[in-house]
């Protein structure tokens, strides 16, 4: 709920009142987040608001004057014009110049040596800081923890990785983390947005509708957006290199337990693994709820129980987010590993997944993710479009990683 009381206080310095004829319109109450009109407010200032930050022309030249070091107008470590020719150019108050150039020096745009002048800061905020957003808590996801794990690692390139959570909100809310990320974004000190998800959870906010802000989304190609930059893993080549590693190693009968997923004739599960030679059935492809992972110890325990005549000897887990459950059922059932079964364990390095028997894992390696999403972000920022193909993360041996 939004507190009417809190924002009528607000709405004097953001609602905007016209006069005509000598008589004050009302002032309404607005969103600070999306900018919806929430009620009008029947009521003016007794005195004329300062001019700040929420005045109509203050926002209006400072916009103007962000441009300049936005687009490159002004460059960084350049001096600009002083206060007395910016007061005069854009016919502005000494206190708005000021109270603009002091906000631009708190967001890390200017810096003023006395007495030479003000200067561009040698890195503005807008050229190194990235936002990694998440929809959820970090933790809820093993990949976003890979990729979180990897965000928080010194880097050579001086870009500055801040991490957002629980941004879901299309309105107001009262998420700390959101409303900062929102105030990141009106204010341009962001060089881009990497959304961990596809961002229909927040495309009414400024997050998603500010324009000038380079975005990637790790999301299905196919998805909607079409501003913003959009990759994915390359699932067939899991697929690929699962069912080839354990032909090589001479198993012929596969059992696959993942995501729901695994069962869309899209995937030809049974297909593919007929064409490696090898022998399944779908009572041995099981697609099970990851949200949920505990009934996936009951199903692999059934699998390889007694009660079944046959057994499969190698088995592929197709989401990290089962291969705890999955593992510690196969204990339970007492499998010889890899005598008698050998495992291929999906996995989001550098976070692997718990696992109760010996697995060979294969998936997909969060730095790539995450550094394929950042060259989308400065290919965006030098080129201002798109980019025409949308990049395929291609799945890996634990052995393979660099």
């Amino acid at each position: 709920m939004v507190d009417l009381k809190l924002l009528a206080g607000e709405a004097l310095m953001t609602g905007k009142s016209k006069s005509k004829n000598g008589v004050s319109s009302p002032i309404s109450i607005f969103c600070p987040q999306c900018g919806t009109e929430i009620n009008p407010f029947g009521s003016v200032p007794d005195k004329p608001l300062r001019r700040g930050p929420t005045d109509e022309r203050f926002q209006e030249i400072a916009r103007c004057l962000k441009d300049l070091i936005y687009e490159g107008s002004w460059k960084p470590g350049t001096r600009i014009p002083t206060r007395r020719q910016l007061c005069q150019k854009y016919g502005a108050s000494p206190i708005t110049i000021q109270n603009i150039i002091d906000q631009f020096e708190e967001d890390g745009f200017l810096r003023t040596e006395r007495p030479s002048g003000t200067y561009v800061a040698v890195k503005p905020p807008h050229t190194f800081n990235v936002a990694l957003v998440f929809p959820e808590k970090k933790e809820s996801s093993l990949l976003w923890k890979a990729l979180s794990t990897v965000a928080e690692k010194d880097r050579d390139d001086g870009l500055k990785i801040l991490q957002f959570t629980s941004i879901k909100f299309n309105g107001w809310t009262g998420n700390a983390e959101q409303v900062a990320l929102v105030e990141y974004v009106k204010r341009k000190k962001l060089m881009g947005i990497f959304f961990t998800s596809p961002p229909f959870l927040v495309e009414r906010t400024p997050i998603v509708t500010e324009p000038g802000i380079p975005r990637c989304a790790f999301t299905l190609p196919g998805a909607s957006y079409p501003e913003i930059s959009k990759f994915s893993v390359d699932g067939t080549s899991f697929q690929t290199r699962s069912l080839e590693y354990l032909s090589k190693r001479g198993r012929k009968k596969v059992s696959v337990i993942g995501h729901p997923w695994i069962l869309n004739p899209s995937h030809n599960w049974l297909k593919k693994i007929d064409e490696y030679g090898l022998k399944s059935g779908p009572h041995w492809l099981q697609g099970m709820n990851i949200s949920e992972p505990a009934p996936s110890e009951n199903i692999a325990r059934l699998i390889f129980s007694d009660i079944c005549s046959e057994h499969p000897d190698g088995l592929i887990i197709t989401d990290d987010n089962l291969v705890e459950s999955v593992t510690r059922g196969i204990a339970q059932a007492g499998v010889r590993i890899p005598s008698d079964l050998e495992i291929v364990a999906h996995t989001n390095f550098p976070c692997p997944p718990k696992a109760s028997v010996p697995v060979v894992r294969l998936g997909y390696d969060a730095k790539e993710i995450l550094e394929t999403g950042l060259r989308l972000l400065r290919e965006k920022r030098s080129a201002g479009t798109v980019s025409p193909a949308a990049a395929l993360i291609k799945a890996v041996f634990e052995d393979e990683l660099k």
